[in-house]
């Protein structure tokens, strides 16, 4: 099974599937003054533990963005395939495709907590357009195709940033092709609303190989 399914219109490849880890439930303690402020002690250390273990070390390193290798010659040929499968055009198989992972910045350099926003593929002499430091905030919890699916949401310290809020989805697809899935923008609601929005990125050390299976998929 590939790691990308198709989401949203016809030509679309998005991945979805991935483990959620749950946290561990902690045995009870008994209360020291009353019965009544155990659970509230209880309830902060579980959040802490979930806090702790979100951070942005879990997508460290360099991204490519994978609706800029849609624009390669070397993958027109999948997309062709793909039109002929679904009986359109070439061009409106890649419009949907791009629609889908449409996407401001097409390179990430994750760091620490700080984000570095890139015009183009790092490898390729991507510049930095903007960086920003963000911090956990929760973790939202929605349904698609009968699997729950976990968006972790990160605001930036910094008031200007350029994208003061991102969704990310935790890493997968390490047996087909390494990716991980985002949204930017100001309001969660507004992003979560958004379901045929699926920006993704990929390790750079996938090939071009890897990218066409998964646009034929």
């Amino acid at each position: 099974m590939k790691s990308l399914k198709y989401l949203g219109g016809a030509g679309v490849t998005c991945a979805l599937a991935f483990t959620l880890v749950g946290c561990a439930g902690q045995a009870e303690k008994p209360a020291t003054d009353s019965g009544a402020k155990a659970p509230a002690v209880e309830q902060k250390e579980s959040k802490d533990a979930k806090d702790a273990k979100v951070s942005l070390a879990n997508w460290k390193g360099t991204w490519n963005d994978f609706g800029s290798y849609l624009d390669m010659p070397e993958v027109q040929e999948a997309i062709d395939e793909v039109a002929k499968k679904e009986g359109t055009t070439s061009d409106e198989a890649k419009a949907a495709m791009k629609k889908t992972r449409n996407c401001e910045f097409h390179g990430l350099v994750i760091e620490g907590d700080t984000i570095s926003f890139l015009d183009g593929f790092k490898d390729k002499d991507g510049k930095e357009t903007s960086r920003a430091t963000y911090k956990f905030v929760e973790a939202k919890k929605v349904k698609h195709g009968g699997k729950e699916l976990e968006w972790d949401v990160f605001k930036a310290v910094e008031k200007d940033a350029k994208y003061p809020l991102l969704m990310m989805m935790p890493v997968h697809g390490e047996e087909e092709l390494t990716h991980f899935h985002m949204r930017y923008g100001t309001s969660v609601d507004e992003m979560m609303a958004k379901d045929d929005w699926y920006p993704t990125f990929i390790a750079p050390t996938s090939t071009i190989d890897q990218v066409k299976d998964e646009v034929k998929e």
